[in-house]
């Protein structure tokens, strides 16, 4: 449910067969179609049959229909990992068909996976830490029964333990274990879907494999697009990595196409969170591995901001008939100006919380030493 932690890498040599990929390459995946032989100067080369382009991480190599990651194919077929039915299920809006004993089985597990997931991380960011949360009123609108229209969340990515950590502590536990209105998500198919349990445990967690680098128009962008659709609630982190800044980095643009071909605008909801690379601190390094260990005594503060409203922009935009491309890059900008007026916010008041936090904590305890009283 969490994405992992990136830094610019270089490529290394990987233990399989085929020529040096130390080249590298700027485009779309899409535009590997175009070269009917691959040159030096492309820095496409062909691996299992297909023209292939460095990835993201060390070691992936994308190509137009696959992927690897150190000479082994990863998960990238979103439909097919889901038991026939339950992915639809799992949405608001379903179909009047009986589903089938599979379909029911993977609901109740993925409801029970929620469910636990969830609150051990409540556990971790409000027991073990101190998460003060901002604006819940706003997410608590969106989520009323007299809202129908599909959500969709941007959240910054400061820590591998955001998702399900931020949710876990905001969500109550009847929403947790709701499948249909739950939310999905989307990680690192190269890092995180690699091997069958690991696979497993995501997908009942409505969290689906993603290729960074391939390009907004994978499997999983669509996917997500039929679940909003749907009138489901899809959460992403636009950033597409964990980066801790003193601002919001660069949105991608798959954000802006989540609100493009959506059938029905869905309601955006900003979050940004300040705290969480205490709880899950990232690596110091690209040398040094993930920390695994979750750590207690911290101050985590979330704040959820008013709905981005896009519908006059979106009318005005299909009006004028701008291309689809273009229509993605100013969505996407727009969204990104909203969250950086509302990191700005949360920094203010994360500097508040602190004050506070540190001012019960000392009225609370007695600092003096004994030896003086």
């Amino acid at each position: 449910m969490a994405a992992d932690f990136v830094q610019e890498i270089q490529i290394p040599d990987i233990d399989i067969d085929i020529p040096d990929i130390s080249v590298t390459y700027s485009g779309d995946a899409s535009q590997a179609s175009k070269h009917s032989e691959p040159s030096e100067d492309s820095g496409l080369r062909i691996f299992s049959g297909e023209i292939v382009k460095p990835g993201v991480g060390p070691g992936v190599l994308i190509g137009e229909t696959k992927v690897w990651r150190n000479g082994k194919e990863v998960i990238t077929d979103v439909e097919r990992v889901f038991p026939s039915g339950a992915a639809v299920a799992m949405t608001p809006e379903v179909s009047s068909q009986p589903l089938s004993l599979s379909s029911r089985l993977w609901c109740a597990a993925s409801s029970a996976t929620m469910l636990t997931i969830g609150m051990g991380a409540k556990f971790v960011l409000r027991c073990a830490n101190t998460t003060i949360i901002h604006g819940r009123d706003n997410l608590d609108k969106v989520f009323s029964e007299t809202n129908t229209s599909p959500i969709l969340s941007v959240i910054n990515h400061h820590s591998c333990f955001d998702d399900p950590g931020i949710w876990g502590a905001v969500l109550r536990p009847s929403q947790l274990m709701n499948t249909r209105r739950m939310r999905w998500g989307a990680s690192a198919s190269e890092v995180i879907f690699t091997n069958k349990p690991l696979e497993t445990f995501w997908k009942l967690g409505k969290v689906v494999p993603i290729v960074r680098g391939w390009g907004v128009d994978q499997p999983a962008m669509q996917f997500l697009i039929d679940k909003l659709n749907r009138g489901g609630w899809v959460n992403i982190f636009p950033e597409g990595k964990v980066m801790v800044r003193e601002n919001i980095e660069r949105l991608r643009w798959g954000v802006g196409k989540l609100v493009w071909e959506c059938e029905r605008l869905p309601t955006i909801i900003p979050v940004l969170h300040l705290g969480m690379d205490s709880v899950l601190p990232n690596p110091a390094n690209e040398s040094e591995s993930q920390p695994c260990v979750i750590r207690p005594g911290n101050l985590v503060t979330v704040n959820i901001g008013q709905p981005i409203n896009l519908e006059s922009m979106v009318k005005e935009l299909k009006q004028k008939k701008v291309e689809a491309m273009e229509a993605r890059r100013l969505l996407s900008e727009q969204i990104q100006s909203a969250m950086e007026r509302l990191y700005q916010e949360t920094k203010l008041l994360h500097r508040e919380n602190i004050l506070k936090w540190l001012e019960r904590w000392h009225d609370e305890i007695d600092t003096t030493p004994s030896i003086l009283t």
